[in-house]
């Protein structure tokens, strides 16, 4: 008896042991629910943690999660950045709402800085972060649009809806006069990387390095600022679907005003000029519809305690609003990351593709559709006006082309594909220093292709200067290839010192890049069949066809350092310099320094401030420098100089293209920046004020010199200095903080102010001059930016009116107003008429809830920034009819008997308030014992540019930062901008 009880007191153990777990796993359940803030805002990325073990899980996007809790005694977890850890006790619910309560100093939240992290409460330079939840909403197809007017102080600018355009992005204005005016784009650690390697989808947070403190740490390339992409990433122990999908649909939303037929007709009989061929035909109609577009991403991640994953799939289909235009474009992201050696080491692998197939039209179908002539009919058989064979209406004029046909029968195609690829491993060596490594590769390859069968009529040059008929057939093609290499070492150590924290971190960079392609154009085809063979284009044969290619590279050593100290959280310092060698540079000065400082201090710790719970000033000084436009520029180079006939052969030869300048430097941006940061009223009002003031030294120029001594007559030079100033504000407020209704409203305004401070006199009296162009007008300057000026100005004569005969009046300097015939004896009568920049910019955005709904509304504006209109300037005119239709807006005169003539008449306010989106979502209910897994499920609608409020005349009032690529001549509205347009999406969001 003794025998069977020791037998069963020794099984029953044992038994006990090994199915523990699985009884354990019989009690656990399922609980599920939903965390949100104070404002009843639902919280992403929450951690939510079960007490004393390693099971956990995130909440999504919309505050939703689902957890297993072993038994009715578990405790939860809920924390997050900004808000104060709460511990929730399961009981018997199935089903919880858990609200987080706002930490009293939203300081406390972490910001991505360069090569790290900090609280925001340690900050001492400029930097904005913009999370996932406040970015923009609906139709967002590139990574730009989710920061536009987000940020004070970004601007992000494209007019017109060619949905193969880019935008332009300004941070704080114009840093430099060469060709890197947008941020360095930092990709999860990657540097340099493309801003649309990786989908909208994709993206948690986005943090704007806006000073030179900040950037300095990034040396050459941190003078436009930086812009740091981090990626959404796995969470452990959880395991989680999602996907989105929108449709769109987009229409033009305001127009190029000019005459239809009727008006057209009348004017004919009004001048005597003018030709009616019998149709009544609306262009604009003819050539646009409604394009209606598709976006679907399908989401994993998830992963163990060890091991995280994120791994996307995107897929757009968008038609641009003129036929024939549009892109197909399919994205695909992983990450991993995975902990070893006791979470010690720690490896992070990321792969992306983009494939973006375009039809990209021709843009100058829109200035066709303008002046086209508005009784002509769209197709004809008549041999008169069947110009080429293809059955459209045409007639040979300058800078003339019917635009169904342009769209219709020629191709103009591209081809891109983008591959990323990241890997890096940290390992701990002692408790706070961690060594990290990294390598990533960034390959590129953009194919064009275009071409023009033997019966299109073609006025002006789309494919590389062929224009006219008779030509059989003519094709272009351009492959443009690229790979940029990075290796990086960094050594970071964080400490604490009794009352001061110490965080430090060095670096080695190490990047290579490297460019290749060429072109081709030809024509003469024995048919159109064999387009696409150039072996086929006689051009070639005949020394006609064109031929070009290039390759090249440089490299880029950095080494670089800062140190961070904190004390109490009352005091801030931080210190970086960095040290970098570039192959671009003049063999005399590879070698550049780098240095900021800044620091802060938190006066609500020193004095009690009513109402507000974090008050920091800070202030800043940093160096930032800028790259030349491209490798080589410092070396003597030479170029093909075109094919000549020798003893019978046709010899390609070479001449000198730019001369040598071993002494080319850097250009060094130094920045002083002033700031304050606080939170007030029970956390309700937070707020960013900025003053800075910064000088851009030897800005490089390409400048004449004199030649001979010199080989040729252009080098690149260091030329001058820019001056820059301007006021960044943000604000934002809980006005509404109830169970069942919230409203938060947050503004942001901007000014900047550009000058040239200095210009070497042997670059001449002026830079930045541009010409308004064909036809007629390829000599009458429009803008030009001298020493002491602001960027941006246009110049040419004033207007005050006309005379009683219809003739143009111009101040003639003295204020008297004469002829253009007459002799203007001031030589100073022509003068600045306007400027093409912003003086400054603001964004307004407002978001409610009320249950289950949520509104978002969000107004952007510009302001004091002035748009030469030049359709207004080349066919405001009633004798322009003999050959097009007149533009007729609001200053038509028709009266006027001079041909044109620019002048500060087509210089006009581009001021505009654009509602730029509003969307309205719902989330529904989910019965948590559904047996479909679903897990949360939100519905939306969307619109984009509903309301523009400008006096411009034109079609888009938005500011023009370059034309064509010269950066010293915004503000110029050239005819083949594309109209503006409005769209209204419609979309899900579903969780598994």
């Amino acid at each position: 008896m003794k025998s069977k009880k020791l037998r069963m007191g020794i099984i029953f153990p044992i038994l006990l042991v090994l199915f523990a777990p699985l009884s354990l796993l019989a009690q656990n359940k399922k609980v599920s629910g939903k965390v949100l803030s104070q404002a009843n805002t639902p919280l992403s990325s929450v951690s939510i943690q079960v007490k004393g073990t390693n099971m956990g899980t995130t909440s999504d996007v919309d505050g939703n999660f689902t957890i297993s809790v072993p038994g009715n005694s578990s405790v939860l977890i809920f924390s997050s950045v900004g808000y104060l850890t709460q511990e929730v006790t399961v009981g018997d619910q199935l089903v919880m709402e858990v609200k987080l309560t706002e930490s009293a100093d939203r300081l406390a939240d972490v910001v991505v800085v360069g090569y790290g992290t900090q609280k925001k409460r340690e900050v001492t330079s400029a930097v904005a972060t913009v999370n996932a939840d406040q970015f923009n909403k609906g139709n967002i197809n590139d990574v730009a649009q989710l920061l536009q007017g987000k940020v004070a102080g970004l601007s992000i600018s494209r007019a017109g809806g060619n949905p193969n355009g880019g935008f332009d992005i300004r941070l704080r204005g114009l840093s430099t006069l060469g060709a890197n005016t947008s941020p360095l784009v930092v990709l999860d650690g990657q540097v340099g990387a493309d801003l649309n390697t990786v989908d909208p989808n994709d993206i948690a947070s986005i943090s704007v390095l806006k000073d030179g403190s900040s950037a300095a740490i990034y040396g050459t390339r941190g003078s436009a600022g930086v812009i740091i992409i981090t990626t959404k990433k796995g969470a452990p122990n959880t395991s989680q679907v999602n996907y989105s999908g929108t449709v769109t649909a987009e229409d033009g939303a305001r127009y190029t005003k000019h005459m239809d037929a009727s008006q057209f007709r009348a004017l004919i009989k009004q001048t005597g000029i003018g030709t009616d061929y019998g149709s009544t035909t609306d262009w604009y109609a003819e050539i646009t519809r409604t394009g209606i577009s598709h976006t679907h991403n399908l989401s994993f991640s998830g992963g163990s305690s060890k091991t995280t994953y994120n791994a996307s799939l995107t897929y757009r289909n968008t038609e641009g609003i003129a036929i024939n235009t549009g892109y197909e474009q399919y994205n695909g992201r992983v990450a991993l990351t995975h902990k070893a050696l006791n979470d010690k080491l720690v490896f992070n692998l990321e792969l992306s593709a983009v494939r973006k197939k375009s039809n990209f039209g021709f843009d100058n179908a829109f200035e066709y559709a303008v002046i086209y002539n508005p009784t002509s009919p769209v197709h004809s058989k008549d041999p008169l006006y069947d110009l080429a064979g293809g059955g459209y209406f045409e007639v040979n004029s300058t800078e003339y082309s019917n635009p169904v046909a342009v769209l219709e029968q020629n191709t103009n195609q591209g081809d891109l594909k983008r591959y990323n690829f990241s890997i890096s491993g940290e390992y701990e060596l002692i408790r706070g220093l961690k060594f990290l490594t990294r390598y990533a590769q960034q390959t590129s390859s953009n194919y064009q292709q275009q071409y023009t069968p033997s019966n299109a009529f073609i006025d002006r040059g789309f494919f590389n200067g062929y224009t006219g008929i008779g030509r059989h057939g003519y094709s272009y093609k351009q492959d443009d290839e690229s790979v940029t290499q990075l290796y990086e070492n960094t050594l970071s150590y964080q400490r604490k010192f009794n009352n001061l924290d110490f965080t430090a971190i060095a670096g080695y960079s190490y990047q290579d890049f490297h460019y290749e392609g060429y072109a081709l154009g030809g024509g003469n085809f024995i048919t159109d069949l064999s387009g696409q063979d150039f072996s086929t284009a006689q051009d070639f044969t005949n020394a006609l066809g064109y031929e070009s290619s290039y390759k090249n590279g440089s490299r880029l050593i950095a080494f670089f350092g800062r140190v961070n100290l904190n004390y109490k959280n009352l005091a801030f310092l931080q210190a970086i310099l960095r040290r970098e060698g570039s192959t671009e540079f003049g063999a005399n000065n590879h070698w550049g320094y780098f240095p900021s400082v800044s620091a802060g201090v938190d006066l609500n710790r020193i004095i009690n401030i009513p109402s507000f719970s974090s008050l920091k000033l800070r202030g800043s000084y940093g160096i930032t420098g800028s790259l030349p436009p491209g490798p080589y520029l410092s070396l003597n180079t030479y170029q093909g100089s075109g094919n000549y006939l020798i003893n019978g052969n046709w010899i390609q030869t070479y001449a000198p293209k730019i001369n040598q300048n071993p002494d080319l430097k850097w250009e060094r941006k130094g920045e002083f920046d002033l700031g304050v940061d606080f939170v007030g009223f029970d956390t309700r009002l937070t707020g960013t004020i900025d003053y800075y003031t910064r000088l851009t030294k030897d800005l490089i120029y390409l400048a004449n010199v004199p030649a001979p001594p010199a080989l040729v007559s252009t080098t690149y030079l260091n030329v001058g200095d820019l001056k820059s100033n301007g006021v960044e504000i943000a604000l934002g407020y809980d006005v509404i903080r109830k169970k069942d209704l919230t409203w938060n409203t947050g503004i942001n305004f901007s000014t900047f102010h550009i000058k040239l401070q200095s210009l070497d006199p042997q670059v001449g009296t002026y830079i930045g001059q541009t010409n308004l162009g064909s036809p007629g007008q390829e000599a009458t300057q429009i803008t030009r930016t001298a020493k002491g000026d602001d960027i941006g100005n246009f110049y040419n004569a004033v207007f005050v009116g006309y005379d009683k005969d219809g003739h143009f009046l111009f101040d003639d300097g003295t204020g008297k107003g004469v002829i253009a015939a007459d002799e203007i004896k001031d030589p100073n009568y022509k003068r600045i008429i306007g400027n093409g920049l912003p003086k400054f910019e603001a964004g307004w955005t407002n978001t409610f809830t009320y249950k289950n709904w949520d509104l978002n509304i969000f107004l952007r504006g510009s302001f004091g920034h002035d748009i030469i209109n030049t359709f207004r300037a080349f066919y405001e005119n009633p004798n322009v009819i003999s050959n097009y239709n007149a533009v007729y807006t609001k200053y038509f005169n028709p009266s006027l008997k001079d041909n044109q003539i620019f002048s500060s008449l087509y210089v006009e306010k581009g001021d505009f308030v654009k509602l730029d989106n509003a969307t309205l979502g719902y989330t529904f209910n989910i019965n948590k014992a559904n047996k479909a897994g679903i897990r949360s499920i939100k519905a939306f609608l969307s619109g984009h540019n509903l309301f523009t409020i400008t006096g411009y005349t034109g079609a888009d009032p938005e500011v023009r930062y370059n034309d064509g690529g010269n950066i010293l001549a915004p503000g110029i509205d050239r005819r083949a901008t594309w109209v503006l347009t409005r769209s209204v999406t419609l979309g899900v969001n579903i969780g598994f």
